[in-house]
Order: structure tokens, then sequence, then C-alpha cells
């Protein structure tokens, strides 16, 4: 064996296999750049710096290869460990790593007179046995933190190297390895062939741990995206149905709003006729009457409209908002269940417009979402108030919605309702998720917090629109 390949050649190879190892690595794993990653490569480094110049002893200086080289190896060791505890969120202290370096290194200086005694041959394999130790145990929780082949691979490899290094110490403690020949000892050879095959079990290891992580990933981001898109198409169809209920709950409000300019309208065109088949006829004065009757009309064929769109959503298509119409609209729509249920709703709008970038509808929905499981929070209430106040802070609109109910649940309150999965709110219902979504996509957002006098406190967060959209 030592005839084919002598000790020196052997550390060679390995430093070369440490250096191309970390290279290709470095080169697979760098994007996206991670700390584990760089540290692993780093190590690698250093491991491979440092056998190449344990393999140079005889050729070079002996600081090289004993006072530099052999710190440098313990530094590879203790890298390594720190980049797999890195990957499981339990790294230890660089300061710590680095004091135990110097110190080593530090002893090595003041035992160099000694580079040849038995003492520190025994002192360097203990060194780095001890180090190997970490490694492999740092492996070790790596592998029961992945659950992963590969990771127990890399945990074969690392063993495999610190049994040979224990048996190399066990072998120099009893005087038959000494640390500066590179020409004799078996078991110099055993450790340059355990490295080498160490070297090809762990990085494949590592990169085959790369591999699975990435194939999780993946799988987990499918899943998500799945899990969101079914979550977008039940809540578009909770929508729908949400928009249908109120629509049927709040029938007498609508029938009003609709029969009112419309008997107006019937009103002023039999005014107009009366005042046509009178002697005098005052023709500014009909036309007058009949503009009123032709604006009720309008009125009336506008919130027809504006009901079917509420139940059939279009695509979104924002322009400015005037928010007073949209808490005016609100307010009119659950009138008549608000006094049916025997219950004040308080409302202050600033009297300067507050615009946003949104569509009427949906934020419509949104607001009138929250105000009836406000109602739902004060039923059964001795005092039901809820009150509702539009204002601006800064380059923002909020609306405000507070009632006097028992407040949100602690559970409510620490999941709030984002992400793929919507959360169920205290009253039984989608509806939170559903406002979240809807001011989501007017780059707003919901807030949600108990107020300190009692009961439950919903903002609906808008940015105000340019000056130059108002």
């Amino acid at each position: 064996m030592t005839e084919l390949l002598d000790l020196a050649t052997s550390f060679k190879i390995n430093a070369w296999f440490y250096l191309l190892m970390s290279l290709t690595t470095w080169l697979v794993l760098r994007r996206p750049a991670l700390w584990p990653v760089r540290v692993w490569c780093l190590a690698g480094v250093l491991a491979g710096v440092s056998v190449w110049l344990i393999s140079l002893r005889g050729s070079i200086g002996d600081v090289w290869t004993y006072a530099v080289a052999q710190p440098m190896l313990l530094a590879s060791y203790l890298t390594y460990a720190q980049a797999m505890r890195m990957d499981i969120g339990r790294a230890w202290s660089w300061r710590v790593l680095g004091a135990v370096v110097v110190a080593y290194a530090l002893v090595m200086a003041y035992g160099f007179e000694h580079r040849h005694a038995w003492g520190m041959a025994v002192l360097v394999r203990t060194a780095n046995s001890a180090a190997l130790v970490a490694l492999t145990v740092s492996a070790v929780a790596l592998a029961r933190h992945e659950r992963s082949r590969n990771a127990l691979f890399m945990v074969l490899g690392f063993a495999l190297f610190t049994a040979s290094m224990l048996t190399n110490l066990a072998v120099s403690w009893m005087g038959r390895a000494v640390l500066h020949a590179m020409q004799q000892g078996v078991f110099n050879h055993v450790m340059g062939l355990v490295s080498l095959l160490t070297i090809l079990m762990v990085y494949m290891g590592y990169l085959g741990l790369a591999l699975e992580r990435v194939q999780r990933s993946n799988l987990q981001l499918r899943q998500a995206q799945w899990q969101a898109q079914q979550w977008r198409e039940q809540a578009h169809a909770l929508t729908l149905l949400d928009r249908q209920r109120t629509l049927s709950v709040l029938a007498n409000s609508l029938g009003h709003d609709i029969l009112q300019p419309l008997s107006a309208s019937k009103l002023n065109a039999q005014l107009a006729r009366r005042m046509a088949q009178a002697e005098t006829v005052d023709a500014g004065l009909v036309t007058q009457t009949l503009e009123r009757a032709v604006d009720g009309l309008r009125r009336s064929a506008g919130l027809i409209d504006r009901i079917r769109h509420f139940l059939r959503p279009e695509p979104m298509n924002p322009d400015t908002v005037r928010l007073q119409s949209v808490v005016q609209d609100a307010r009119n729509l659950l009138r008549q269940e608000l006094m049916y249920r025997g219950i004040e709703l308080q409302v202050a709008m600033p009297v300067a417009d507050v615009c946003v970038r949104a569509e009427v509808l949906p934020l419509t929905q949104a607001l009138l979402q929250v105000l009836r499981n406000a109602m739902q929070a004060v039923q059964g209430r001795s005092r039901r108030v809820i009150s509702m106040a539009l204002q601006t802070r800064g380059n923002e609109a909020c609306i405000e919605v507070l009632d006097s109910g028992s407040g949100f649940s602690s559970h409510l309150l620490d999941e709030p309702p984002t992400g793929a999965q919507p959360v169920v709110d205290g009253l039984g219902g989608l509806g939170l998720y559903m406002t979240r979504g809807i001011l989501t996509q007017f780059q707003g957002q919901l807030s949600l917090d108990n107020h300190g006098a009692g009961g439950a406190r919903v903002r609906l967060i808008l940015p105000l629109a340019q000056p130059a959209q108002a």
C-alpha cells in the first residue's frame, strides 16, 4: 500500500477533493444564498487548505504544517458542525468557537519545540477526535430534524471518520503512530482513505438533502397555491350567496328605496299634466316638474342597475369613490333591519369629500358585512349601539365601526383573517375573511381589536386617492 501511494499524495488527493466538492456545492446551492451553505463551503475550503499544508510536511517550514495547518483543520471540523446546527436553528456562539480555535493555536505555538514528541501527537489527535465527535453529534441532530436518508448517509460518513480518528488516537497513545512521519504508519494511510470516503459520502448526502428540501418546498408551494385557489373560489361563491341573502333580508328597505323615487316621479308627472291642462300654463314650472319626474326615474333605474351588479359582480375597474356615499348607502340598506332589531346606528362623517381608488359595490359589501357582524354582536344586549365614523389619518382613509357587544375573542385577535386559509370569525362565518379580500384588492387592510370601553372595533383602511384623481 505504502509503495503504491505515499501518505503525502493521499493527503493531497483529499485536499483537492475538499476544495472541488466545496466548489461544486457552492455552484449548485449558491442561489438562493443561504448562510448554512456558505458556512459549509467555507469549512470545505479550510479543510482543503489545511490538509494540503499537512501534505507538504518536510517540504515547507514546520510552522505552516503545525501552527497553521492543525488549528485550521480543527476549525474546519467545527465549522462543518456549525453549518449543520444553523440548518436546525441551534447554532453555537461564534465567539466560543473562535475562542476554542485561538486557544488551540496558542497551545500549538507554545509546544512547537516539542512537535515531534509523543505528547504532541496525542494532543493533536485528541483535539481532532473531540471535534469530530461534536461534528457527528451535530449530524445526528440534523438527521433527526430532517428525517432524511441523505442526512443518515452523512451521519454514517462522519461516524466512520470519527471512528478511524479515535483508533488513530489509541494507536498514538501506545506510541505506534507518530505525527511527523509522512511516509510511515499504516494507520495514517487508513485515515487518508477513510477521509476520502467520508468526503464523498458527506458531500453527496449534503447535496441530496438540499434536493429533498427543494422538492418539499415545491410540494408545499403547490399545495398552498391549490388551497389558495380553492379558498378564492369558495370566497367568490360565498360572496355571491351573502349578497343574495342580504337582499332577501333587506327586501323591505330596498323596496322602499325603489318605490320612493317612482312614487315621487308619478306624482310629479300627474302634477305636470294638471298644469298643462290649466287655463294659464307656466312653461317653466311644468319643465321643472317634469325634470323632477325624470330625475326620480333615473334614480330608480340606477338603484336597480346597482342591485343587478351587486348580485353579479363584474371584473374590478377601480375608480375614484367618495366614501361618504358608501357609508350612506350601507346605512340606507340596513335602516329597516336596524329599526326592527331596535339597534341605534350612530354615523359621523367629515364635510370634506374623502375619496379613494376603489369600486362602490365591493366596498359597500365589505362595510355591510362588518355592520351585520356588529348587529349580531349587540343582539340580546341591553344596550344596542353601533357607531360608524369616517375619518382620515395621513394618507389613509378609515371607516371605524364600534359596537357595544362583548368584543372579539382572543383566538380571533391572535389569528387575524389573513393568509391562504381564512379564519372563521366569532359569529361562525367567513365575513371578515371576505371583507379583507375586498380591501386587499384596493391596497387596503382590515384591522381588528377590542375597544377599551368594551365591544369590538373594526377598521376598514384604504389609501386616499391622489389629488389629481379626486
